[in-house]
């Protein structure tokens, strides 16, 4: 076979595996259901209207800044109704000009509209407040009252102490916060570089 009759074989078998591969593409598609197709293209998983990644909300009240979230990802429900966030950080400023951050794995917000009205925060959540860390496995978050509770063990570290207790309600804004029973307080020594340098 000369080489030409070769090119002209290979050319007409690979226009034919074109059409057949075009062919079936066609078929695939016209045989899929909307909600498939609007998956895939969209990157859902079932159960989720919309699924976000980097995700940034700041909420505003009466014109100001009160709060700005972060986080990896965020699925909003189909109802729109509940966001459930993956790595979310909460930013806000206390009262006397002082930051607060809340830390949290996970977080399941409950929605109004475009406002959140609650924020179960889970998987160890840690909020910086000041010069203190305050630690616990579970939190839930009402921003409306500026009112956070935790049922479980908290741990509040900072300023030379270290704070446990069950239970604690509180308000991130004013960092005001109260542990409930079996609180214990231990002070804990400063380390040689915290100490002050004598002359």
């Amino acid at each position: 076979m000369s080489p030409r009759r070769i090119a002209k074989f290979l050319a007409g078998f690979g226009a034919i595996a074109l059409v057949i591969l075009l062919v079936a593409t066609i078929w695939i598609v016209r045989h899929r259901s909307a909600t498939q197709v609007l998956q895939t293209a969209a990157g859902l998983v079932p159960g989720t209207l919309l699924r976000a990644h980097n995700f940034h909300w700041t909420q505003m009240k009466a014109g100001e800044r009160q709060w700005v979230l972060t986080a990896g990802e965020a699925d909003y429900s189909a109802d729109k109704t509940m966001l459930k966030l993956t790595d979310a950080v909460v930013t806000m400023v206390s009262s006397d000009g002082k930051p607060v951050v809340v830390n949290s794995p996970h977080a399941d917000l409950t929605m109004n509209g475009n406002h959140v009205t609650k924020a179960y925060l889970t998987g160890g959540t840690v909020i910086h407040f000041g010069d203190y860390v305050l630690s616990t496995d579970s939190a839930t978050f009402m921003p409306d009252d500026d009112k956070v509770e935790a049922p479980g063990l908290v741990t509040v570290i900072g300023d030379g102490l270290k704070v446990t207790g069950v239970g604690l309600s509180g308000h991130p804004k004013t960092r005001v916060f109260e542990l409930h029973t079996q609180v214990q307080t231990e002070v804990m020594p400063k380390k040689d570089s915290e100490k002050p340098k004598q002359s």
